[in-house]
């Protein structure tokens, strides 16, 4: 009975982690659309007034990149890459750096103890299939 109760445990457990790392994928997805449409606006000469929500933004990559660590850099390269532009903000690494560190002090990822610059990845590192 413990043994059937144990495998069943994995079993979800296993369910919950590939759900999650699906989630991510999607969130990604959302997130490069989303930069997308912006870009659009803007091409068709529609004055918009975008709240993103960076900290949403920044959470996506980090759990895009699951089964890896990134830096601060690697949010701003990756956001970039999406379509995001930093216009307005004086530093975006320090911005993006400060956004990590909250994520960190709420629990929802982990920072590397080693080196220098600091790097972080989701709870969940590697995609269950």
């Amino acid at each position: 009975m413990t043994n059937a109760l144990q495998k069943a445990l994995q079993e979800v457990q296993k369910t919950i982690a590939s759900k999650t790392y699906l989630r991510n994928l999607l969130d990604a997805e959302i997130a490069q659309l989303r930069a997308t449409e912006i870009g659009l606006k803007n091409a068709l000469g529609q004055q918009i007034q975008a709240q993103l929500a960076w900290t949403d933004l920044v959470r996506t990559v980090v759990n895009h990149a699951a089964g890896r660590q990134v830096s601060a850099v690697d949010v701003r390269d990756t956001l970039l890459s999406w379509g995001y532009n930093f216009t307005g903000m004086k530093n975006p690494l320090a911005f993006f750096n400060t956004v990590l560190q909250r994520l960190v002090e709420q629990g929802e990822i982990i920072r590397s103890d080693k080196g220098r610059p600091f790097r972080f990845h989701s709870p969940i590192l590697v995609p269950i299939e």
